[in-house]
């Protein structure tokens, strides 16, 4: 490591970019699977002769992709913001990722 190296960021903030990032990426993949379920349940199941299906939703489907990608796009963008800003934008993603999921699952 150089002189000129940025310092590493306490270790509570590492745990806090870590914990956004990894329900941010999560939420997302789970979007997607909902969205393709969205769109092949109605005709997978019938062409199964399991009957008339829905999918999802599209309320679900369109809340996971969202705190998803915007979720994505800040953790990709936030390394330059101060540490007080990365951690209040941190604990939003968490909050909102575990919003979708318990409104949506449960």
């Amino acid at each position: 490591m150089g002189s000129n190296a940025a310092p590493r960021p306490p270790r509570t903030m590492r745990v806090l970019d870590v914990l956004a990032g990894l329900l941010a990426a999560g939420v997302l993949a789970v979007g997607i699977v909902l969205m393709l379920a969205e769109i092949a349940a109605p005709a997978v199941l019938a062409a199964a002769g399991l009957g008339p299906a829905q999918g999802p939703g599209p309320v679900t489907v369109v809340a996971h992709l969202s705190v998803g990608i915007i979720g994505e796009i800040v953790v990709r963008v936030r390394g330059r913001w101060p540490a007080v800003v990365r951690a209040i934008v941190d604990c939003v993603i968490i909050a909102a990722a575990v919003t979708v999921l318990a409104v949506t699952w449960w």
